[in-house]
């Protein structure tokens, strides 16, 4: 009973820990960060050697290659540092850094107020240390490929800035909220007829003003038979009012056809052959 109680408790744990699911987080499956795996890498002179820093970034695991022997299957991000040293005509690389991430580490996904997508990566095990990384995705629709601009390492912090189509929405068509990107796109086409659709929001206003006219004029009518039936009868019984009110209002809805009839042909500008004929009589 404790092995398996110890075990679901761990897998619990497990679950909760065990990072990108992209589909699974509601801000993450907005952004177009899941259709490639990220590389960047640069390399400078520092005599009598080269150093080249390279960093590949795969949050949604898109790419089943993995960069380097050096990473791990499962890392959502990984850096190592190389530095090249060249004797004679021999050449030697020496591996003399490597930090990876892996998708268990304890993650958090938001958006900042320029509505940008951020992702923070935190407790990555380095040796004795830890190390946190910060990635910032800035939509840049029109980009061919994403591009890593700015990468930095202070103390226990990887900061790093990714511009490209990562940090845009996803489009309409894909069922993901925003428009095409966060750089122009981030509010929808609210319009209908942009599409050659029918704007339901104006039919469905058109259609409310329509009930509560009806209304007014249910209730308007109904005050009025109550009242002049009320005058009516005025000091008589209530059988009275009941049969005045009864009267009238059979009276009103056998007229009423009629009634709608006079006001249509006003409104269409024609006159009814009774009114020709009674003005034709005077």
């Amino acid at each position: 009973m404790k092995l398996s109680y110890h075990l679901s408790l761990g897998w619990i744990a497990a679950q909760v820990a065990y990072g990108f699911k992209c589909s699974d987080n509601e801000i993450l499956k907005k952004y177009r960060v899941d259709e490639s795996a990220i590389a960047y890498s640069s390399r400078r002179d520092t005599p009598p050697s080269t150093t080249v820093d390279s960093w590949w970034m795969d949050l949604c695991h898109v790419n089943a290659e993995l960069p380097s022997s050096a990473c791990q299957r499962g890392d959502v991000l990984c850096g190592e540092t190389k530095v090249i040293v060249k004797d004679n005509d021999d050449e030697k690389t020496i591996l003399t850094q490597l930090i990876d991430f892996p998708e268990s580490v304890s993650s958090a996904v938001s958006e900042n107020d320029k509505q940008e997508l951020v992702v923070e990566l935190k407790d990555a095990k380095w040796g004795s240390n830890s190390v946190d990384a910060a990635l910032t995705f800035i939509c840049v629709p029109e980009a061919d490929s994403n591009e890593v601009t700015s990468l930095t390492w202070e103390g226990r912090k990887v900061q790093m800035l990714v511009k490209g189509k990562a940090g845009c929405l996803k489009k309409r068509d894909d069922k993901e909220d925003g428009g095409d990107s966060n750089g122009g796109g981030n509010n929808g086409d609210n319009d209908g007829d942009k599409h050659g659709k029918p704007d339901k929001k104006r039919g469905s206003s058109i259609g409310s003003w329509f009930l509560w006219l009806v209304t007014y004029a249910l209730l308007f009518a109904l005050i009025y038979l109550l009242a002049t039936s009320y005058m009516s009868t005025r000091g008589g019984n209530f059988r009275e009012f009941r049969e005045e009110f009864v009267d009238r209002s059979t009276s009103l809805a056998s007229s009423l056809p009629q009634f709608t009839k006079e006001i249509f042909n006003k409104v269409v500008g024609r006159s009814s052959s009774s009114q020709r004929g009674g003005y034709s009589a005077v």
